[in-house]
């Protein structure tokens, strides 16, 4: 009988030992932000899906979806606008005497390639869900350069994550790590945003829940006054009894060109110069 306890009592203390340590592994787990994912779109150059915390408090009353009105054109438009600045470190500035200028966060037809996947993503997405990218291009010298981040609507407001810009990057281990982890970048990250019309930066305490663990550099794009400014005609122009009037295409010509002049795409000088050549044919 005393072999018996003896044995029970081992056993019980190994079972014990073991459940200590699965909870110290899962609460290890848990404070790196375990996710619970579903792709949307993957091929060997963009990856797209939507990632939720597997551990998160419900949200009384939200509403099972979320209604994203932008198109994948609109989306496309909104990252061409993104601009990103490097940031100044000695080899880039004393060595070449030149201070990085902001530059798009999305060149050629990145925008383009991630646009659709990501539209699809966020019609899709539920309320605590993001949606996360991973773009690789590839250098002249053949090493990957990879893009990603995450987007989620917030309050009318469309949050963009970047971790990283088109980074190179040479070992197969961190090429993986970027494809599962989004969200966080490995190293420093050596750039920041340069928000245009209608975008601000957002701070990392005023970050959603969702986000909360990246120490990726987030901006927050106002995609309704966006659209409003862009594509709709003012409710108060005096042209809109005649839509297809020459007056109506003038002024959607003048509030391109004024939203152009806003983002940065046009200098002052261009601006004036085009906003004369329209009004030439009013």
């Amino acid at each position: 009988m005393r072999i018996l306890t003896n044995s029970f009592d081992q056993a019980r203390t190994i079972i014990s030992s073991f459940g200590a340590v699965l909870i110290v592994s899962l609460t290890t787990s848990c404070s790196s932000g375990p996710v619970f994912s579903r792709t949307v779109y993957e091929d060997p150059t963009v990856l797209v899906r939507l990632d939720s915390p597997l551990y998160h408090a419900e949200v009384s009353g939200a509403p099972p979806a979320l209604t994203v009105e932008l198109t994948a054109e609109d989306l496309a438009e909104i990252l061409r606008s993104i601009k990103i600045q490097p940031e100044i470190s000695f080899l880039s500035y004393w060595v070449p005497r030149k201070e990085p200028q902001p530059e798009p966060a999305f060149p050629g037809d990145d925008a383009e390639l991630l646009a659709p996947h990501l539209q699809a993503a966020l019609a899709k997405a539920q309320p605590d869900e993001t949606a996360v990218f991973f773009l690789q291009r590839a250098r002249e010298d053949n090493i990957p350069l990879v893009t990603t981040g995450g987007l989620l609507i917030r309050n009318n407001q469309l949050v963009i994550v970047l971790a990283h810009v088109r980074k190179p990057v040479t070992t197969p281990r961190k090429l993986a790590t970027a494809r599962d982890t989004p969200l966080h970048p490995f190293g420093e990250v050596n750039f920041h945003f340069v928000p245009g019309a209608y975008q601000a930066t957002l701070a990392g305490k005023d970050l959603p829940r969702s986000l909360a663990a990246t120490s990726a550099p987030a901006l927050t794009v106002d995609y309704r006054a966006w659209r409003s400014a862009l594509l709709l005609p003012s409710r108060e122009s005096p042209f809109q009894t005649q839509p297809g009037s020459q007056a109506a295409t003038i002024e959607e010509k003048l509030r391109r060109l004024k939203t152009w002049r806003e983002w940065g795409l046009i200098t002052d000088d261009d601006y004036l110069q085009k906003r004369r050549e329209i009004l030439k044919h009013f």
